[in-house]
């Protein structure tokens, strides 16, 4: 068993987190951490939903079972669509993951990937403009009812 197999949902890396009916988070592959959460990514995921007034939220990795793949080839189509099924907000964690969405036909709206690698988070007005965008997109589903 990969650890990509042992993981199967956000709960067993975020204690006290509860799931979302309406929104899910797509992230790309497993990480290679045994705890994910020791490498910031999932910490700060959470900071940035809190920030824009999500507490609960689902999760599903575009390829759950292997890890550091960057080869859309290795997608779990069937698994990514069973997971976005019935959700009305999809939220893709970086370019690679908004091109799989965009493949299959999902809407999706894309964030820059949480990683403390990602150079773009190096500035805060850049990580709080992306913020405020996606608040404002957000607010403007809860005004047309979606959430």
């Amino acid at each position: 068993m990969t650890y990509g197999e042992q993981i199967k949902s956000v709960l067993d890396f975020l204690e006290g987190h509860k799931l979302s009916e309406d929104i899910i988070v797509l992230g790309q592959c497993p990480s290679t951490k045994v705890t994910p959460t020791a490498n910031g990514t999932f910490r700060r995921l959470k900071k940035w939903m809190m920030t824009v007034g999500i507490r609960d939220w689902d999760f599903h990795n575009v390829i759950p079972h292997k890890i550091n793949s960057y080869d859309i080839k290795d997608v779990d189509v069937d698994a990514l669509h069973k997971a976005v099924e019935g959700k009305g907000i999809v939220i893709s964690l970086g370019g690679f993951v908004q091109k799989v969405c965009n493949k299959y036909g999902i809407d999706n709206y894309k964030i820059d990937h949480p990683s403390p690698r990602n150079r773009n988070l190096n500035s805060m007005e850049y990580e709080a403009n992306m913020l405020h965008k996606l608040k404002e997109y957000l607010d403007e589903h809860r005004a047309n009812g979606i959430l």
